[in-house]
């Protein structure tokens, strides 16, 4: 089944919509925002904007409540940070560390997102990023003020260098308010710098000759931090936005610069009537959502900005399975071992009172009889011992059989649940599941019961309850019959 995708970039000028299902799109939408709704990138007034998102999800007729966040990086600061080797129970606290050492503001303010990165023997090195709580707060706030659920979240600059696939690259984007300038080497975004174009009114010609003289200061500067390895004058420039729109730009921007300058290539194929320039921030939280790897080189594939207050905390299938079955397991583990034990040292004894009874044989020989006797005894015991662990290893297997249907039932429960649909409660026994939920619709909810009964590992699915609920939501509870 293809995964399905709804993203939305939010800059100050537009809400930008794209819903995709595996790499098709399917829908996208454009929407401006008037003056000072958004303002710097941070949401000025979120009632007004959560109303426009919400009157753009019901005229496309989205029913998801969860989306993919991408944000303009004109707050958002980003850089790798080398460590020394250290546990990982240790590092989060390293990285805080150095992070209030080397950021411009203090971590206090920030959310602060990390990933680790390839390093020498005896280094670690990260790749910190952070976020202005006041920002991203105010995003989080507009989205729940809109009936959404933001599931990833990332910014443009980050996005653009996931759809290049080259090690090293230049890549620009450039937005009505705003430019980015990313230096991508050895798949790592840095330095990435975002600047705001002094005047919304600047003509083209300025802005042209403000962001080549932004590029060279860039090259410049990685150069300089990398004389032995720097960007050759043939390393190409990607662009995207308006300048990608604008081949004669383009082409005026490439003989200023020395070097060539081409559009970045869409990730997949696009339908027509779809600006691919316009919407490369969506298709950059696509492929985070559906292909984390997507062989761009970006080793920052599985890092999530979204701070972790605003994560929702997951459905652990170990959770639920796997500790009571590891707890019965060292149970029975633990007796089979004290009876060894109790059985070894038993016997430990007897063949020391054997050696005693053999150089007293002549002087106490009712004495040995009775030891002859206990050894029958004892002999006894050690057989029924090894009947005793032939039935716990039974047992065992036993569980294990149920305990691995059980995970399979759990996950198919949670992996055909689509993301219109949420379980807040999950309750099981040894025949039956019980599932309490959420659904933006009846439809919804019975469409998923239906996949679960065509999985074909439930007898009986029995409805107990289903009610519409005051946000307009479908609450339901089912029981899952289990067969043998």
């Amino acid at each position: 089944m293809a995964k399905k995708a709804v993203t939305l970039y939010i800059d100050d000028t537009s809400i930008r919509l794209m819903v995709t299902s595996g790499q098709r799109v399917k829908k996208w939408a454009d929407v401006p925002l008037e003056p000072g709704l958004v303002k710097n990138s941070v949401v000025q007034k979120p009632e007004e904007v959560a109303a426009k998102i919400r009157q753009l999800f019901k005229v496309h007729k989205i029913n998801s409540k969860k989306v993919i966040l991408g944000i303009s990086g004109l707050h958002c600061l980003t850089r790798p940070i080398l460590l020394p080797q250290l546990p990982k129970d240790m590092l989060e606290e390293a990285v805080r560390r150095e992070a209030k050492r080397v950021l411009p503001v203090s971590p206090e303010q920030l959310y602060l997102s990390w990933k680790s990165l390839p390093a020498t023997e005896g280094k670690a090195r990260v790749f910190l990023a952070a976020m202005p709580q006041n920002v991203a707060d105010a995003l989080v706030n507009t989205l729940q003020l809109a009936g959404l659920k933001p599931d990833l979240m990332d910014t443009k600059p980050i996005l653009l260098a996931r759809l290049v696939k080259d090690m090293t690259a230049i890549i620009v984007d450039v937005q009505p308010t705003e430019f980015d300038i990313i230096i991508k080497a050895d798949g790592i975004p840095h330095p990435v710098r975002t600047v705001s174009f002094p005047d919304e009114k600047i003509s083209s010609q300025d802005k042209l000759s403000m962001i080549q003289n932004e590029i060279n200061r860039t090259i410049d500067f990685y150069n300089t931090d990398n004389k032995q390895f720097p960007l050759t004058p043939a390393l190409p420039v990607f662009v995207s936005g308006e300048l990608a729109d604008a081949a004669s730009q383009s082409q005026a921007l490439s003989h200023k610069l020395d070097r060539p300058v081409i559009p970045m290539p869409p990730p997949f194929e696009n339908p027509d009537g779809l600006n691919p320039n316009r919407y490369m921030a969506n298709m950059g939280l696509v492929l985070k959502k559906i292909l984390p790897l997507n062989g761009s080189s970006l080793l920052l594939s599985n890092l999530n900005l979204l701070p972790k207050v605003y994560q929702p905390e997951p459905i652990s299938l170990i959770r639920i399975t796997a500790v009571p079955g590891f707890i019965s397991a060292v149970a029975f583990l633990l007796l089979l071992t004290l009876t060894i034990r109790s059985t070894l040292a038993d016997a430990s004894d007897i063949r020391s009172q054997l050696n005693n009874t053999t150089q007293l044989l002549q002087q106490k020989f009712t004495e040995r009889q009775q030891l002859i006797d206990t050894i029958g005894k004892s002999e006894q015991e050690m057989k029924n011992i090894e009947v005793f662990r032939g039935n716990i290893a039974a047992a065992l297997a036993n569980f294990e059989r149920q305990s691995q249907k059980m995970n399979g039932d759990l996950a198919v429960t949670i992996n055909t649940m689509p993301d219109t649909v949420s379980l807040t409660q999950i309750n099981h026994t040894d025949t039956s599941f019980t599932l309490t939920g959420l659904a933006t619709s009846e439809e919804e909810a019975l469409s998923y019961l239906s996949e679960l009964k065509a999985s074909g590992r439930f007898t009986r699915i029995k409805i107990a309850n289903m009610s519409r609920i005051e946000d307009q939501e479908v609450q339901f509870n089912v029981v899952l019959h289990i067969g043998n």
